[in-house]
């Protein structure tokens, strides 16, 4: 009698989460199929959504359609909103229509930095000032804040985790085939020998594999899984390359902090990135960190009187054992001034501050910095750039001269 009853319960539990795994599984495939075709549409229409949610938890408003038709001096300036626990973790500036000398100020000003940490509601009735130079740019991003944080308010983001829903007619069809076959089951078992155990083996087997099917079946729906480790590059990381060169400047001036190990190797690698003839790399960078040495350069070179109060200074190098021979020997000038410019624009996306201080072609200061490093003769340094994280904020430069161009042959302008 007590092993009917466990036989019953067991198969009455094994019935619960059968039904319960197929349930889920239908459904979370309906909402695969949805969630796959809205991101099909979204890349057919170019439009990116307003919500999606990495795999840890940050959920991420895009302002591209919830504020387009706020517009700053030359046009949109969309965002993105990083919220986790109901708080803005950070706000980010996409690619937009402004100028982007004048966009600058915005960056440098700390504007976007206003809302974070702060709660939706929070957002709402923060007081902040426009930036003088780019008001209308700044009253944009001001705006499009606003109006993402009224969307995270109205969409309750905290409530977008994963869930599912029954369908019934499906729930009702399984446990009526369930109860079909337990009968047939339980009929032909009886017939057998040893139908007993066949029946508990039976029904632990079937009980396993639901549990199974069903840790599988209950995932997380979420709008978009970011892979942290790889990030994919989008058009936000195209925008954000050449942000950096419009915004890049000459730092002099530098804060007590050492810079990362991490961050020094990422502005040796990109580096060495740069392009160079024939891919011979005919370059030598060394970091210095030792006060003294960094002393000895900012007193002996005339313009890199900035080293002594930097936390780190990086000489970029000549090998002429590496160099082309030939007529093309001065290319390591090429190559070396293609991998300083790599490292200023990397030290400007690290959120670093760096200056390139010239040595070569002045042949004493050459001499000079070879003497100080013990640098061999066929080692030439071609300039000296400190760098740390910056204690000025200056603005960049507006370069852009359009009489500086000319198509197809060379036109005199007068």
């Amino acid at each position: 009698m007590k092993a009917s009853k466990a036989q019953s319960i067991i198969s009455l539990i094994t019935c619960f989460f059968l039904i319960l795994a197929v349930t889920i599984c239908k459904e979370n495939k309906f909402r695969n199929i949805l969630s796959e075709n809205e991101n099909t549409t979204e890349k057919q229409g170019g439009n990116t959504g307003i919500l999606r949610q990495a795999d840890d938890g940050v959920q991420i408003i895009s302002t591209r359609q919830i504020a387009g038709d706020i517009n700053g001096y030359g046009g949109s300036v969309p965002l993105e909103i990083y919220m986790k626990d109901n708080r803005i973790i950070k706000v980010v500036a996409l690619e937009n229509s402004e100028t982007p000398s004048y966009f600058a100020k915005v960056r440098n000003s700390n504007l976007l930095q206003q809302w974070d940490n702060l709660s939706p509601e929070e957002a709402l009735n923060k007081e902040v000032d426009g930036i003088s130079g780019a008001t209308e740019s700044a009253a944009a991003i001001i705006q499009s804040v606003q109006k993402a944080m009224e969307y995270a308010e109205a969409h309750s983001l905290e409530e977008t985790d994963a869930s599912f829903s029954f369908d019934w007619i499906l729930f009702l069809g399984l446990l009526a085939g369930i109860a079909v076959c337990t009968l047939a089951i339980t009929y032909f078992s009886k017939q057998q020998p040893r139908a007993q155990t066949m029946q508990y083996v039976l029904n632990f087997f079937n009980l396993a594999l639901v549990i199974v099917v069903t840790a599988l079946s209950i995932q997380p729906k979420n709008n978009q899984v970011i892979n942290k480790e790889e990030p994919i590059m989008t058009q936000d990381n195209k925008s954000t390359v050449l942000e950096s060169i419009h915004a890049r400047t000459s730092i002099r001036s530098y804060l007590p902090k050492e810079v990362e190990e991490e961050k020094v190797e990422q502005l040796l690698r990109a580096a060495m990135a740069a392009p160079t003839a024939t891919n011979k790399q005919p370059w030598a960078f060394i970091v210095i960190k030792e006060k003294e040495v960094l002393n000895e350069l900012g007193s002996t070179l005339p313009y890199a009187k900035m080293a002594k109060e930097a936390p780190l200074a990086i000489v970029v190098c000549g090998d002429l054992t590496k160099a082309i021979s030939g007529a093309g020997s001065d290319y390591w000038v090429q190559d070396a001034s293609a991998a300083t410019e790599n490292l200023l624009l990397a030290a400007q996306g690290l959120g670093l501050g760096a200056v390139w201080t010239g040595v070569y072609p002045i042949k004493e200061r050459v001499k000079e910095v070879q003497k100080i490093l013990h640098l061999p003769e066929y080692i030439i340094p071609l300039n000296v750039v400190p760098v740390g994280y910056p204690a000025e904020n200056p603005l960049p430069k507006d370069k852009w001269k359009p009489e500086n161009v000319h198509y197809n042959r060379w036109k005199e302008i007068r």
